[in-house]
């Protein structure tokens, strides 16, 4: 699983590679997944930004996940906010 980190303040890339996800630099490698924070992103300029895989993509808002929470969010490509 190729997985895009666009915010590089993010610290969880060691945390991810050490449970063996692959973690890419190149923002033209297709990527099954993106990881970002949304309060600083701006998601429109992702679409020009980042390829995409034809199957789709999930972005993940780090917000204030652990590591284990986006580990099972990658897993079962699944995730509902909780209030």
């Amino acid at each position: 699983m190729n997985i895009y980190i666009l915010d590089s303040d993010l610290n969880i890339k060691d945390d991810l590679e050490k449970k063996g996800y692959n973690i890419i630099d190149d923002p033209k490698t297709p990527c099954d997944a993106i990881i970002c924070n949304l309060k600083n992103c701006d998601l429109s300029k992702i679409n020009s930004k980042i390829n995409y895989k034809s199957e789709g993509t999930l972005i993940i808002d780090y917000g204030n996940k652990s590591v284990d929470d986006i580990e099972n969010i990658l897993n079962n490509r699944f995730y509902s906010s909780v209030m």
